[in-house]
């Protein structure tokens, strides 16, 4: 299947992770999206010349890191967690945070066409799973087994959700997963406003983006069952060297933490009541 049939947004987020990998070898390690690109630049020698700045490379591959990160802690914790990725589309969690011991299964939650996309482009994995279901029906959760423990991550995803799906959501896997966690990025009204201004001065057709949020805290009113929110504004802390990304692209990302742009939410599930 070649890259112009593959929709954009699926894409474009591994561009810009193989473009920071490729660029700031010593901040970031992402050989899947270095992989995808190389058969894309393949059936398409013109997808280099796509508009990728330096700084939302950085974001896309920040984003992902992050993601990582957290998911590494939380197994660290609770070493054979289900690890869900929401909204997977092209991403393989799998090479990052699985074991050669048999560990976690990454569960893969998209809708069904996507997941037909991505099985063209990836063998499937032992110790992988599809979910192929939209965020919002609640069914895949009747097909994971978190006996050992969940983690959850929302890569880029929740700006395409209503305020109320998303806190819906929460809620859902806060009460159905004790012990779980969350973890999702998310930006400031302001600045998804700006970024969809941009996307519009580009000519690209892109879906909307309703999730505004001004609390970063939000998550810990939306469910009785949120035991902590924890919110990483620097996203940069999460590179491997950030000394070694550009100074422009740092300064970016220190403007965004003074003003709690761009951000990194982890969000816990409450432990049952023993004496409950």
């Amino acid at each position: 299947m070649g890259i112009a049939d593959v929709q954009e947004t699926l894409f474009f987020p591994l561009l810009g992770r193989a473009r920071a990998a490729r660029t700031w070898p010593t901040c970031f390690k992402d050989p899947w999206s270095e992989h995808v690109v190389a058969r894309a630049e393949a059936d398409r020698p013109d997808i280099q010349d796509k508009d990728m700045g330096e700084m939302p490379a950085a974001i896309y591959a920040l984003r992902h890191l992050a993601a990582v990160t957290e998911i590494r802690r939380y197994l660290g914790d609770h070493p054979g967690a289900a690890v869900v990725d929401l909204g997977c589309g092209l991403d393989r969690l799998i090479d990052d945070v699985g074991s050669a011991d048999g560990g976690a299964i990454v569960y893969n939650l998209d809708f069904p066409e996507v997941l037909e996309v991505r099985s063209a482009w990836m063998e499937p994995h032992e110790h992988e799973r599809d979910l192929p279901f939209s965020l919002t029906d609640y069914r895949w959760m009747d097909e994971v087994d978190a006996s050992d423990g969940l983690i959850a991550v929302a890569s880029g995803v929740f700006y395409f959700l209503e305020n109320a799906e998303v806190s819906g959501l929460v809620d859902a896997m806060a009460r159905r997963f004790p012990g779980g966690r969350l973890v999702y990025d998310a930006e400031s009204p302001e600045m998804v406003a700006a970024s969809e201004r941009a996307v519009r001065e580009r000519g690209i057709d892109a879906a909307p983006m309703p999730f505004r949020v001004a609390d970063p805290y939000a998550p810990s009113t939306w469910s009785e069952a949120v035991s902590d929110v924890r919110v990483e504004f620097d996203l940069s802390s999460y590179a491997l060297d950030p000394t070694m990304l550009p100074q422009a692209v740092r300064d970016g990302f220190a403007a965004m933490r003074q003003g709690e742009a761009l951000y990194e939410v982890v969000v816990d599930f409450a432990q049952p009541d023993p004496a409950g």
